[in-house]
């Protein structure tokens, strides 16, 4: 596997399209590039990574559930990692993953953009 240090999730490659666009994408906000380094997957977990969707596009986490994202014009397939309720505004909020084209993103989104994967 492969990380980066400023990066969230794990790859099976250093050569990554993901992993890679991650870094164009930093490097375009003026953050810093860390170079991909190999890790044993045990770590990769460990330091909370997910798994990278393209280079792993059927590992599902423990208690992540496949559900379906509002897109600009289309639901995406993705997986609802975690559930928070904001009292203040009395909706529910899910942590989700998803990828667009070789971008993977992790946000928190509405209970309202979101419907459950069979």
């Amino acid at each position: 596997m492969y990380t980066s240090k400023g990066g969230s999730v794990f790859h099976r490659s250093a050569s990554c399209e993901a992993l890679l666009e991650g870094q164009r994408k930093a490097a375009r906000f003026g953050q810093q590039i860390h170079e991909p380094r190999p890790v044993p997957l045990r770590q990769a977990q460990a330091e909370g990574r997910g798994a990278c969707i393209p280079c792993f596009p059927n590992f599902v986490p423990a208690n992540a559930k496949p559900c379906w994202i509002r897109g600009e014009s289309t639901w995406l397939p993705g997986l609802l990692l975690e559930w928070h309720k904001d009292p203040a505004r009395k909706v529910w909020r899910g942590v989700v993953t998803y990828s667009v084209g070789s971008e993977q993103i992790t946000e928190v989104r509405e209970q309202k953009e979101l419907r459950p994967r069979r």
